[in-house]
């Protein structure tokens, strides 16, 4: 496949990524909709959550947050790896809110991301991989940009994961 044909597959399973992560779905309708069962996520250089679990322990450490958004802003080109599985590079800014137990009023995290991301093409079928079946095999964040104080804590230690609370 051309990367001129991977590139809008690829944004569509990213924006179906996000829709259900943004809905808080299960681990077990992620594995089924949109991602690998090796599927990994985290920091470069930091803490990555990776399989069956490490979705469940991801999705928990970040349970707590609500009113959610996030928009890709640019993608790079695709490209091939030699394992057959394609890797883009996005920016996205995020909104992201908390509410502490007890707060009068919830707290916003915002600011921008950037990700390395792996894809499948689908799951094997005897006639080979399906075109609208994309996968997620990796949401890895590379780097932030323009984080507001919430967010600047929320992120400060990538090798320990997610900090909302002011501990």
């Amino acid at each position: 496949m051309s990367t001129e044909r991977a590139a809008p597959l690829i944004w569509d399973a990213i924006e179906r990524y996000f829709v259900l992560l943004q809905a808080h779905a299960s681990a077990e309708r992620m594995r089924a909709e949109i991602v690998t069962d090796d599927f990994r996520t985290g920091f470069v250089g930091g803490l990555i959550w990776q399989g069956e679990q490490g979705l469940r322990d991801f999705l928990a450490a970040r349970a707590e947050f609500f009113d959610e958004s996030h928009t890709v802003e640019q993608m790079s080109t695709p490209e091939r790896l030699s394992d057959g599985r394609w890797l883009v590079h996005t920016r996205l800014s995020f909104s992201l809110r908390h509410r502490t137990e007890g707060a009068p009023a919830s707290d916003a995290f915002t600011g921008k991301a950037f990700h390395l991301w792996e894809f499948t093409e689908g799951q094997a079928a005897e006639d080979g991989p399906l075109e609208g079946e994309w996968r997620v095999a990796a949401q890895l964040v590379e780097g932030f940009a323009a984080l507001d104080e919430n967010a600047r804590r929320l992120f400060a230690d990538p090798a320990s994961g997610l900090d909302a609370d002011d501990d």
